[in-house]
């Protein structure tokens, strides 16, 4: 529609409209914020005399914060050995040891892979049908891959079949996957057979960066592996899974003043 014919009636009637669909209040707030953007510009060079979004009721509620599921490594192997298709078994392994997004999984291309020094390349994304450049600087980085992921991805490019857009995990016609088909008919069934709870798909990211986490990686190298745009930005997100007592940080360090030479350690023993 021509912007000088919206009404605040309309307006009010598409954020109803989208509850009523259940689409997320986070996402309908993020949209009006490019609508009021709009608005206000056409207000301001004068193509509407009056801007009707100023007035319009904004949706009520409070964002509901997404809750964090993790996988523990006995429920990451049950749901490999839940998922017999060669190409979603290495989707989801691949999934879990780069944590990258579902985007980025379903717009990477055998040209992003980096055999040599065992990375991939994150590079575009693509969401609803839609390409993307991913979405800031770090994003687009490289994940480093260990040698069991390495030699999953060489045996499913062996039997990958070869398409136009040189996916890696193309659909039956060539094109990138679906994010419901392979939530509907894959994830979520193996997550059944394997009987483990319900969780989403970007989980499977959580369960990466808290098994990095777990592990004692330094929280830069799990900010760029995880292509935030901050270590702070990771701290946020991921601090609850934090050690709150680490003795063996404690023992290191007393180790690095009373015996910088290695003898007589101090242990937790």
């Amino acid at each position: 529609m021509k912007i000088n014919r919206i009404t605040i009636a309309m307006i009010e009637k598409w954020i109803t409209d989208r509850q009523a669909r259940e689409m997320p209040i986070a996402t309908i707030r993020k949209v009006l914020v490019s609508m009021g953007q709009i608005f206000k510009y056409a207000a301001r060079h004068n193509y509407l005399a009056y801007n009707p979004f100023s007035d319009a009721e904004r949706p009520k509620g409070k964002k509901k914060k997404d809750t964090i599921e993790v996988l523990t490594p006995d429920k990451i192997n049950a749901l490999f050995d839940a998922v017999t298709d060669q190409k979603y078994n290495t989707l989801f392994r691949l999934a879990i040891f780069s944590g990258a997004r579902q985007g980025e999984l379903f717009g990477l291309k055998w040209s992003d892979m980096d055999w040599e020094n065992s990375q991939v390349h994150i590079q575009r994304t693509f969401n609803n049908q839609e390409w993307y450049d991913v979405k800031t600087e770090t994003s687009n980085r490289k994940i480093d891959l260990g040698p069991a992921m390495i030699a999953d991805l060489k045996k499913w490019k062996l039997a990958c079949p070869p398409n136009d857009l040189d996916l890696i995990f193309p659909n039956e016609a060539g094109q990138p996957l679906n994010h419901n088909n392979v939530v509907s008919r894959y994830f979520n069934p193996a997550l059944e057979k394997a009987e483990i709870k319900r969780i989403r798909f970007h989980d499977l990211r959580h369960t990466y960066a808290s098994l990095l986490i777990e592990q004692g990686e330094n929280i830069k190298y799990i900010q760029s592996q995880l292509g935030h745009s901050s270590p702070t930005v990771t701290w946020n997100v991921y601090a609850h899974l934090m050690k709150k007592v680490n003795q063996e940080a404690a023992n290191r360090l007393e180790n690095t003043v009373f015996n910088p030479t290695g003898h007589k350690m101090v242990t937790t023993e």
